[in-house]
Formats: C-alpha cells, structure tokens, sequence
C-alpha cells in the first residue's frame, strides 16, 4: 500500500478520551446489534451514512443483504463510535475494463466476485483520531477472512464526497470509473499482502 500504510489492530485497543480528563478508553469493533447499539444518537456529517445507520443497517443484517460492524468502548457499549458495512457484490465478464481485469486475473472469467465496503462513518465527536483508519483497517481483515473462504478478487467502495475519494486514495484505493457514480478499488492480492506484513 501507499504511504497511509496499513497495520493489523488488535482488539481491544486503547483511545485516550476526548475530553480534558486524560481518560483511557478501551475499544473494539462488534457486529450490529439492533437492540443494543444507539443508532439514532449516531452522526458522522454525512447524511446518507447517518441514514443508512437509522433505518436500514438492522433489515440488511436480518436478511443478510449487508453486515454491519460497529466501533464501540467497552465500557460503554451502547454508544456508537463509528462503523463500516460489508456486502457481496460481483461483476461480469465485460463489465470490468480490460487493463482492471487483467491485473484482478478475472479476464474472461463469467462471474467476478468482489466486496463492496458500503458504509464508513465516525461519529464527529471523535474524528480527527485516527478512527477511520481504523475501521477501514477492520474491513479489509474481514474481507480479507471471506476471499479466503469463498472467494473475492477485490474490495470496491464508492466515496461520496472528495475528502472520502482522498482518504481510500490514500491506503491504496484507485479509481474504477467516475460516472454515473465515484467507485474505487482495491486489489485483494494487495489487501493480503498488507495483512501478511501485519
């Protein structure tokens, strides 16, 4: 990867509080649970991935469409600090361009599949930490852990706005197309590669 390299977390991690008490913050990344995880309370700046959280995270969990994974302390595990989603996703032959299938090795292959990271957002009150970072990090172990198991040739994400495109950039991330919507990639021979490092 670039210069933003990644580096395995181990969990759970320590975050110094954010507030003039100097506290220690112990924190871990945990599935969705609808029951538990304050999702109204949630807001990252961007509407779209509040939203996502609020209304529809729970029904994607239920019926497996997406899974949600949420940045959590320990001590307070109801509060939610951050999260990313995971989905399957998958390309045809000729949907990808030629030079992108050739260094996936999926040229010719009918069905491409891939993981698309829908979702990543960090509560305002602690951007700015390095948690985004971190959340991203955990994705890509996850993904990493399903192509292992049952196949994915990359992650792609789709940014919407500049400062997200830049952040993905950063790790690595480049550009698949731009219209009719921003999508990135990320080759998962270079995830494995980061992990193997870790």
């Amino acid at each position: 990867m670039r210069s933003g390299s990644l580096q395995r977390i181990r969990f759970p991690t320590v975050l110094t509080s954010n507030d003039n008490s100097g506290a220690r913050l112990r924190i871990r990344i945990v599935p969705l649970d609808p029951s538990l995880h304050d999702r109204k309370s949630f807001q990252c700046g961007n509407d779209a991935v509040d939203r996502y959280l609020r209304t529809t995270a729970a029904q994607a969990t239920r019926y497996y469409r997406a899974a949600t994974f949420i940045l959590v302390t320990v001590d307070n595990p109801s509060e939610v600090l951050g999260y990313y989603t995971l989905a399957p996703h998958e390309y045809r032959d000729g949907e990808l361009d030629l030079a992108t299938a050739r260094t996936l090795k999926v040229h010719g292959l009918q069905r491409i599949p891939v993981l698309l990271l829908g979702q990543l957002g960090i509560a305002r009150t602690y951007q700015g930490r390095g948690l985004g970072k971190l959340l991203l990090w955990s994705a890509l172990e996850r993904a990493f852990s399903t192509a292992a198991n049952s196949g994915a040739v990359a992650v792609i994400t789709d940014p919407a706005e500049d400062s997200a495109a830049a952040f993905y950039a950063r790790y690595g991330f480049a550009t698949l197309h731009e219209a009719p919507f921003h999508r990135m990639l990320l080759p998962m021979k270079t995830i494995a590669a980061a992990y193997s490092r870790g």
